[in-house]
């Protein structure tokens, strides 16, 4: 297993495992979005996956591939772990705007962090999203991407926003992965799932971001926005998210 995050930490750019600190923890997040796509190629293919932390990292530290947010947080999760980092699961539950309300319990992992200056929420599976840890219970950060804050809304419930507008709330408490599993399974299964609408990939930059939505290629590059059609969508994939066959997903 040692050699699985060896291969983690070298694809993050990283040749040595760093102190379990905060400025470890910024990196680490950092570079894992800039690098791990969030992507939904295997659900796509009809490819189902199993719900498991060896999955989750031999998709991402071993076949270069992303994941959305079991898979790409549950990787993140053992990798600080294995860092030395004190970390937890959590579940959350993801802002719908066209229902105007939140979905299901376990509709979302997401990550807690425990340092000696606090806790802190820990994120690298929702998309477009803050990079840098948010310390709990509220929290204001800005970056690139837009301004996102963290608060207490109702007993034993935070809600993060993004702009103004929520993004998902959550409560505190440490979740086995097993949990998860109904709602990852809704997610890979349902036709009323959002990532069985189409194609998905995008990744940070460190001025923007790069994504493939369906056949379109966005770019958006210290706040200038383009956007082509791709010929070639495999092409795409290789290029700008380091995914080969992307249209054969699956295992191996």
């Amino acid at each position: 297993m040692t050699a699985v995050f060896t291969g983690y930490l070298r694809r993050l750019g990283l040749v040595a495992r760093p102190a379990p600190d905060r400025a470890a923890l910024n990196e680490l997040m950092a570079r894992h979005m800039q690098t791990v796509p969030f992507e939904n190629l295997d659900i796509v293919a009809g490819s189902l996956q199993p719900l498991s932390t060896e999955a989750a990292l031999q998709k991402v530290a071993e076949r270069g591939r992303g994941g959305f947010c079991y898979e790409l947080n549950e990787a993140f999760r053992a990798l600080l772990d294995h860092v030395g980092f004190t970390v937890r699961r959590i579940e959350a539950r993801v802002w719908q705007a066209t229902a105007r309300q939140f979905g299901a319990p376990f509709d979302h992992l997401a990550l807690v962090v425990s340092l000696p200056e606090g806790e802190y929420l820990v994120d690298v599976g929702f998309g477009d999203s803050n990079r840098a840890p948010m310390r709990l219970p509220e929290d204001r950060v800005q970056d690139v991407s837009g301004q996102y804050r963290l608060a207490p809304v109702r007993d034993g419930y935070l809600c993060l926003s993004s702009n103004s507008q929520p993004l998902y709330e959550m409560t505190l408490a440490e979740q086995p992965l097993h949990a998860f599993e109904s709602m990852y399974g809704y997610h890979q299964r349902s036709p009323e799932s959002v990532f069985s609408k189409g194609l998905i990939c995008t990744r940070a930059t460190a001025s923007g971001r790069i994504s493939l939505s369906g056949n379109r290629l966005i770019i958006t590059d210290c706040g200038r926005r383009t956007e082509t059609l791709a010929t070639d969508v495999s092409a795409v994939l290789d290029e700008h998210f380091g995914i080969r066959d992307g249209r054969k997903a699956g295992p191996g």
